[in-house]
């Protein structure tokens, strides 16, 4: 079952602009990133123009 998001036609797509990591920090996500992509549980995105940054969140 696809999802849709009811979205404004008015409304430009917003990219955000990419934010520097801590060197270590910036490891773990790829570590992490590619665990999950080769899970299968991360797709390469059809539409970058929507594009969020990475929120880390240390456990």
């Amino acid at each position: 079952m696809p999802n849709k998001l009811p979205l404004k036609p008015e409304c430009a797509p917003v990219k955000q602009k990419m934010r520097r990591t801590r060197p270590d920090m910036a490891l773990k996500i790829k570590e992490e990133v590619k665990k999950q992509f080769d899970a299968g549980f991360l797709t390469v995105a059809k539409y970058p123009q929507w594009v969020a940054n990475i929120v880390p969140v240390p456990k």
